[in-house]
């Protein structure tokens, strides 16, 4: 279970700007993903390339989540058993609160 976690906290996030404009090549597959507006309006969010946050160091392992801390990021990890959905709510909700309080209690 620890080796998911830490998998898992180090999942690239991408990162990008709205305004940022690209140019699409003919030919070319393009990761990302698209967004259909009620006017007819495509918007397009390309995936990027982007380094993985180093460093990271787990600060808090709790019963169901983890906190992870780098120098520039803070990344929570909750891991929920898959059951139906009101006890999956109800399970995050009280992860939730308890992450809350370990957040608390950090000295960042």
């Amino acid at each position: 279970m620890a080796d998911v976690v830490k998998e898992l906290a180090g999942i690239e996030m991408p990162e990008y700007s709205e305004d940022e404009k690209f140019k699409l090549e003919v030919g070319v597959t393009y990761k990302g993903s698209f967004k259909l507006k009620e006017n007819g309006q495509i918007t397009v969010r390309p995936y990027k390339e982007g380094t993985k946050p180093g460093q990271l160091r787990k600060v808090v392992d709790g019963d169901q989540h983890a906190i992870f801390e780098s120098k520039n990021l803070l990344r929570i990890v909750f891991t929920i058993p898959k059951t139906n959905m009101d006890q999956i709510k109800n399970r995050f909700r009280e992860e939730f609160f308890e992450c809350y309080k370990d957040l608390c209690d950090l000295q960042l």
